[in-house]
């Protein structure tokens, strides 16, 4: 169910199961099931030439072969989140979920309780989309952890967006320090920020900004209407 109480509507129907008079299931449409399986190994395919294109990016900021690997592990577990939301429902992953869960993977980074408010629409999301959006929210989110809301007291994030008829934008919005004098996104951002840019600009074609706020920084992720649509077009792949 959304937020509105209504069955949520989906573009690929949830497999269904027939079973005998005795309750026991005789089958779920192997076509169906063989289908699916094939788009999600293409994504999981992809993934991988994600990872090995992150693994070439990394390689000149970590000298110490476990700063590597470490800067790794973290960005491996965010794209492995819309799995992780697929096993648990059987469904593909909604944009408000998908963004939790990341905020909820990252936030051991910091001493203090993070408060998350999540205003982020119940949208299913294609696994092509997932696996960017996971990374891009993971980028921005542990960077306003650790440079943002460092020694913040009461640190907290807030998650807004959406799709409308001008286009998808996905925000995430801290209350920490905000940008130090001079910042400039191009010659300034380290591997993180410059690892989001990539994935806003290459992989979803749509363009990123770092947009100062009375208290701290939003990092804003905006697409054309008509590329979300074609990410988002085939829900299994």
């Amino acid at each position: 169910m959304n937020r509105s109480g209504e069955p949520p509507i989906s573009k690929t129907p949830v497999w269904p199961e027939e079973r005998n008079p005795g309750g026991e299931r005789t089958s779920d449409k192997p076509s169906e099931r063989r289908g699916v399986a094939g788009d999600i190994c293409h994504r999981i395919k992809n993934d991988l030439q994600t990872m090995a294109n992150l693994l070439a990016l990394a390689a000149p900021y970590f000298a110490a072969p476990l700063d590597l690997a470490e800067a790794l592990e973290h960005r491996v577990g965010a794209m492995g989140v819309s799995y992780t939301l697929v096993a648990e429902s059987g469904a593909p992953p909604t944009l408000d979920r998908l963004a939790q869960e990341v905020a909820r993977r990252s936030q051991w980074r910091l001493a203090a309780p993070l408060g998350i408010q999540n205003s982020l629409p119940y949208l299913q999301l294609s696994l092509r989309l997932c696996s960017p959006l996971s990374l891009w929210l993971h980028e921005v989110i542990v960077n306003a952890l650790v440079h943002g809301l460092d020694g913040n007291g009461r640190p907290r994030l807030s998650l807004s967006g959406g799709l409308s008829g001008h286009g998808f934008r996905l925000s995430v919005i801290d209350n920490g320090h905000g940008l130090p004098q001079g910042f400039d996104g191009a010659t300034h951002a380290r591997f993180g920020l410059k690892v989001a840019q990539a994935v806003a600009k290459s992989d979803l074609r749509g363009h990123m900004d770092l947009v100062p706020r009375s208290e701290g920084l939003e990092a804003r992720l905006e697409l054309p209407a008509h590329e979300f649509e074609r990410l988002n077009r085939h829900l299994w792949n």
